[in-house]
């Protein structure tokens, strides 16, 4: 009888946990939501009182279902397809740079691939004035709204790289 409890309670706790996870999932989700956009410096996300790690309960990782040595080319090829687009919409929107200029940034696809947030921060002694900052987010902006990730996931995950931006030659 004593163990039956122990187990019941056991199993309350558990259940407990559960649901309250589901509610702090649910309330990321919201403060997701509220973004006012897609692309955000990273800084712009902690003010916020978002982190990382925080994001990973909603989006864990794409490559975390696969070791390290057998991630499939073609999701690899997908990212980088992901990284190219960007620096080539950068260029169709006639945005010039004569400075190599590097960021890292974390994308958070939805299960169709399209992409909910990205965010960013610009690394690397050549930084790019704030004129082109702003210009740079407006075009990430507008890229964002229309790409979508190839390799089908089919649930949310997240990829984040560095991106390095050479002038065009």
């Amino acid at each position: 009888m004593q163990h039956h409890i122990i187990k019941s309670l056991a199993v309350l706790a558990l259940g407990a946990i559960l649901l309250a996870g589901c509610g702090a999932s649910k309330s990321l989700e919201k403060q997701l939501a509220a973004m006012p956009q897609k692309a955000m410096l990273l800084s712009e996300v902690t003010e916020r009182g978002l982190t990382l790690d925080t994001l990973e309960t909603v989006y864990p990782s794409g490559m975390s279902q696969w070791s390290a040595d057998s991630v499939p080319q073609e999701y690899m090829l997908s990212w980088q397809k992901f990284i190219y687009g960007l620096r080539n919409a950068l260029v169709a929107e006639g945005m010039n740079w004569t400075e190599p200029y590097s960021l890292w940034g974390r994308a958070y696809f939805a299960p169709n691939g399209s992409v909910d947030h990205y965010f960013y921060t610009w690394r690397g002694k050549s930084q790019p004035s704030e004129e082109w900052k702003a210009q740079f987010r407006e075009v990430l902006e507008r890229f964002l709204a229309t790409y979508r990730f190839e390799y089908p996931m089919n649930r949310r995950f997240a990829q984040c790289g560095g991106v390095s931006l050479r002038p065009a030659q």
